[in-house]
């Protein structure tokens, strides 16, 4: 045998060695694994067993009568005892009575209450009880109002060109007949000097102290603005559909803040001629704190258009000092031809001594007289200036701008508002 031959026959041997070695390690190894496997099998198959077992039984049998340790001497009983549970070492086998659970029934709501309910809230206006921006109890310190009282808040969109107009309320209004009952009031809102441009509002019904909180719209364009004038006319529908006029207010433009929208209250005046504008009226006022006085100068009207322009018509200007609500002291211009713009150029002095600055005020009146022996001097319009209390809007800009800047004349025109009654 050559050594090839050998070589051969060796490498054969080794290499069958090695094979029936690995089969023999693999086979090993996979029985190995197969008992592992079985052993956890088996483990996990016990664990069940025990959770099942362990866990509380679906019926146990009676528990015997074991005599339980409380938690609190019998000396202090009380409802609703906590009791100390006994330990043992093992669960004992008891069974449970069913348990009896009351059923969970919802409230209904009755029937025959909704129909009433419904009725009740049906009958409710949201609307008459909003807040307008201010309170109530503001009102109890306003002076008392002859023919009634508006409050309404203006404001102008320039962008948009819109006046928005916002009708809050009115009070104080004169009751139907000799028991004072309530009236249907309504408010019927021009922007003059075109009268057909006009909103109404909706009517309240038996009542004086009507709530709205209503807002209108009206197109203006910036050029016009200065000129027009907001009038609101009140008027009272009876049972035979008449109407019957309350009182109005003028508003000019010019003359009011119509960037935000403050709410502002107005007397209502008695006026016959409102198919234009009243007119207005130049002054000036000049606070002396060292003298205890104060100066009214009348200077100059213009645009009294309603005026009745004859021989025997004239118009003077007459200043009523008010101390509260008493007539203290009056004075007047002479009387001149009764013309669209006249000049007074008069100068006019009160003494202020004893009083309180704050509680007084000045009403201003266009008056016109005839020399007719049988007629009497008329107010054809009026301005009201002083503090908080009896003023607003540029009245009451004019009498702050006095009181800043004593010894110092200041001066303004005032739009004329309604007809009244003199003194």
């Amino acid at each position: 045998m050559n050594d090839e031959t050998l070589g051969v026959i060796i490498g054969g041997v080794t290499g069958g060695v090695v094979l029936i070695s690995f089969i023999i390690i693999t086979l090993v190894v996979c029985r190995r694994w197969k008992q592992k496997r079985k052993s956890w099998d088996y483990d996990w198959e016990n664990s069940d067993k025990a959770q099942i077992t362990k866990s509380a039984p679906i019926s146990r049998s009676t528990s015997p009568n074991t005599t339980k340790r409380k938690s609190c001497p019998d000396t202090t009983p009380f409802k609703g005892v906590m009791v100390r549970s006994m330990t043992t070492d093992g669960i004992p086998d008891f069974s449970l009575p069913p348990e009896r659970v009351q059923p969970c029934i919802t409230p209904k709501r009755s029937q025959s209450m909704a129909p009433i309910q419904s009725n009740l809230l049906g009958d409710i206006q949201p609307d008459l009880y909003r807040s307008y921006g201010g309170c109530d109890d503001d009102d109890f310190h306003l002076p008392p109002s002859e023919h009634g009282r508006l409050w309404l808040s203006v404001i102008y969109d320039a962008v948009v060109e819109q006046l928005h107009v916002t009708l809050v309320k009115v009070k104080e209004l004169i009751g139907r007949g000799r028991e004072n009952s309530g009236r249907d009031p309504f408010v019927k809102i021009f922007l003059l000097p075109d009268e057909r441009n006009c909103r109404i509002s909706k009517v309240r019904k038996k009542t004086l102290t009507p709530v709205y909180n209503e807002k209108f719209v009206f197109e203006v364009s910036p050029k016009d603005i200065d000129e027009s004038i907001l009038r609101f006319s009140v008027y009272d529908v009876d049972k035979r559909r008449v109407r019957h006029s309350l009182g109005h207010v003028l508003l000019a433009l010019r003359d009011l803040d119509i960037t935000k929208g403050d709410t502002i209250w107005k007397d209502l005046e008695q006026s016959h001629q409102l198919s234009g504008v009243p007119g207005e009226l130049c002054f000036s006022l000049n606070y002396l704190p060292n003298m205890d006085k104060l100066k009214v100068l009348i200077l100059s009207a213009r645009k009294l258009r309603q005026l009745c322009f004859d021989k025997d018509s004239g118009t003077y200007v007459r200043i009523n000092m008010m101390h509260g609500r008493k007539l203290h002291k009056v004075k007047r211009t002479a009387t001149y031809r009764a013309t669209t713009d006249p000049t007074f150029n008069e100068s006019f002095s009160f003494s202020l001594v004893g009083k309180v600055l704050d509680s007084c005020s000045f009403e201003i009146c266009v008056m016109t007289s005839s020399r007719s022996p049988r007629s009497h001097d008329d107010v054809y319009g009026k301005v009201v200036v002083g503090s908080f209390m009896f003023s607003r809007g540029n009245e009451l800009l004019h009498w702050q701008q006095m009181m800043s800047q004593p010894r110092t004349p200041v001066q303004r025109w005032h739009t004329l508002t309604g007809n009244g009654n003199g003194h």
